[in-house]
């Protein structure tokens, strides 16, 4: 089996100890000031889009839900979806509505 010897783990432990401490430190820093730096600027780079795309979308959104209900304005004879069964069951039904009878929900039979 011919395996690259640069990912030989004994090779690997072997180059980890014989690092020069003192450019492992210097690397950890640099690695450490780096993060620190970009940090602030990766979380207000978030903040900003995600500001920007929850009011962009809203208005977006807004302007699909329009551009929706009037798609089939101008055509008639469009085959549409019937109502629900019992959409209407829970609005009032005018003259029966006027008495108050203590009651939210009288029982109609089916």
């Amino acid at each position: 089996m011919n395996v690259n010897q640069t990912f030989n783990s004994t090779n690997f432990k072997h180059r980890v100890t014989n690092m020069n401490p003192i450019l492992a430190l210097i690397m950890v820093f640099a690695m450490t000031l780096v993060a620190i730096t970009l940090l602030p600027f990766l979380l207000l780079f978030g903040l900003i889009s995600f500001l920007t795309l929850r009011f962009l979308g809203k208005k977006m959104l807004r302007r699909q839900q329009a551009e929706q209900e009037n798609a089939y304005q101008h055509y008639a004879n469009v085959q549409r979806e019937p109502a629900a069964p019992y959409a209407d069951m829970f609005k009032p039904s005018g003259a029966n509505q006027t008495k108050t009878t203590g009651r939210t929900f009288e029982h109609q039979a089916d």
